[in-house]
């Protein structure tokens, strides 16, 4: 391939204008033709390569991009729109023009065909010539301006979707947080005002017994229908019962069910800071050493009443697994445990202060005095 390129610092041009320097390919032709559309060419500015035959230009082609081809039909290996469809997939934008000595019109339809913006038959006279090359490369570079926008639009795009996936990512995510965050602070609201509430009502109470049944009251519109006793301790730390609800067990048992439990399960729970939860009955009863039978098929839930670490009280909840307590009930058994034990506690101080003394005499002997109180109810709530 011969190749002529001409110095930028070269003018005046021939039209004593400025053009844009273009990258052309001269296909076929004759020498003297050549030579002089090369040097029309040079004048203003363009680069131009020269290639001989069909395999030559599609080389050239494949190596480097064209803004325009000036292409011979006749060459020796073949007829130059041969190559027209080799433009076409590798570079869209580059313009073809293409010189016939037959500038019939069946010629001028195969160009068009062939995607070539123009056919000149030759000769044809320099200044037209000009002209029509300039407005080919006019077009060449509208259409390659238009596909670089078109590349740009295409890279911003992609960067906006990449954007809009993170965005989208760290909303969903933020979300997520909100939802949780939401959910969280719902559960403490309602926590705070269960509390509240309990403490409100339990406040109102300076009876054992009056205690002991607006708890099992209070709880049992948390749990729903349910079986729910409440041991207490005495003196000698025996524990005995102190109230229950009986929802399904049948009334000729239930009272040996409740003393079985007192003995098996208070010693258990008296010094256990946690809930205790069996979905399994027969486990539970292999836990505190009781037997199995006399809660089958049920749902067991113990837990310790402790102020200042002494257990005042132990709740026993149970009911037939095939209505299960929720999970969260946890969170307000332990609300409702730690208010009902202060609550005890403060009664048993306010019993404790009302209960005569006889005065101590001076000097007398403090270490006879036994002032430990003890207490219990067996009452029963009405199931």
């Amino acid at each position: 391939m011969e190749r002529s390129e001409h110095k930028l610092a070269e003018a005046p041009l021939a039209d004593g204008g400025e053009h844009e320097p273009a990258k052309l390919l001269l296909v076929g032709g004759d020498p003297d033709s050549r030579t002089a559309l090369i040097g029309l060419l040079e004048k203003r500015r363009h680069q131009c390569d020269h290639v001989g035959r069909l395999d030559e230009a599609q080389t050239a082609l494949a190596r480097d991009r064209y803004d325009l081809i000036l292409l011979n039909r006749a060459l020796p290996d073949g007829d130059g729109l041969d190559l027209a469809p080799f433009v076409q997939k590798t570079s869209p934008a580059t313009k073809t023009i293409v010189f016939s000595r037959n500038g019939s019109f069946k010629c001028a339809l195969q160009a068009m065909r062939c995607g070539a913006v123009d056919c000149i038959s030759t000769p044809v006279d320099p200044d037209e010539l000009i002209d029509r090359i300039d407005s080919a490369l006019t077009r060449s570079r509208e259409e390659r301006q238009r596909e670089q926008r078109i590349q740009k639009l295409q890279s911003i795009c992609k960067e906006l979707n990449v954007a809009r996936a993170e965005i989208a990512d760290q909303v969903d995510a933020l979300c997520n947080d909100l939802a949780a965050a939401y959910q969280e602070l719902t559960e403490q609201v309602n926590q705070v005002a269960l509390a509240t509430e309990f403490r409100t009502l339990a406040r109102q109470e300076l009876d054992i017994e009056e205690l002991l049944r607006t708890t099992l009251e209070y709880l049992l519109t948390k749990t729903g229908p349910t079986n729910a006793a409440v041991f207490l301790p005495d003196s000698a730390r025996h524990y005995n019962l102190g109230a229950y609800v009986n929802y399904d067990c049948p009334r000729d048992s239930v009272d040996a069910l409740l003393d079985h439990l007192c003995d098996a399960i208070c010693p258990q729970m008296s010094e256990e800071p946690e809930i205790v939860a069996f979905d399994d009955a027969r486990e539970f009863s292999q836990w505190i050493g009781m037997d199995g039978d006399f809660l089958a098929e049920s749902q067991v839930i113990a837990l310790s009443c402790l102020h200042e670490e002494e257990c005042l009280a132990v709740l026993v909840l149970f009911r037939s697994r095939s209505t299960p307590f929720e999970a969260k009930l946890a969170t307000t058994l332990d609300i409702i445990r730690s208010t009902f034990a202060e609550q005890l506690s403060r009664i048993i101080h306010i019993h404790h202060r009302a209960r005569p003394e006889w005065p101590k005499e001076a000097g007398g002997d403090e270490g006879d005095f036994d002032d430990e109180f003890g207490y219990g109810y067996e009452g029963g709530l009405a199931a």
